[in-house]
């Protein structure tokens, strides 16, 4: 018997990422703090977007083996393609995240989700994933 799911609430994915942002973003950029300095890490724009990269890089991991980051799991969502229900490729997650970003950046993805019924972003659109809570 298949479990029904509904797409996650705005607020849910938020929270969600909010959690994201500490457990794997944070760590990302306090290590790399401590390894090249302070001044480094503020004047260096490789690092900031080598630090970014990493964090889409791990959260599109999470994505492959599990269907959700520790964000996710701690409100029980999960991300899965809009047509067969299931997980996602790596290059998909990469490809949901490089465009969340840019849509994300420019607020255009942000509004687009204000302005559909089912409340989908930009990036979800484009990727054909969402992210979802059981039923």
């Amino acid at each position: 018997m298949k479990t029904k799911a509904k797409i996650a609430s705005r607020w849910l994915r938020f929270r969600a990422l909010l959690i994201d942002v500490f457990l794997i973003y944070m760590p990302i950029l306090y290590l790399f703090y401590f390894w090249l300095g302070k001044e480094v890490l503020l004047n260096n724009q490789f690092i900031s977007t080598l630090s970014t990269v990493l964090f889409g890089f791990i959260q599109a991991l999470f994505f492959v083996f599990k269907a959700q980051t520790p964000g996710l799991k701690a409100y029980d969502l999960y991300l899965i393609d809009l047509k067969t229900g299931k997980k996602i490729s790596f290059l998909r997650a990469m490809l949901r995240y490089v465009f969340f970003v840019v849509s994300f950046g420019l607020l255009l993805g942000f509004f687009i989700s204000f302005l559909r019924k089912d409340s989908l972003s930009l990036h979800d659109i484009i990727t054909q994933s969402c992210i979802v809570s059981k039923i």
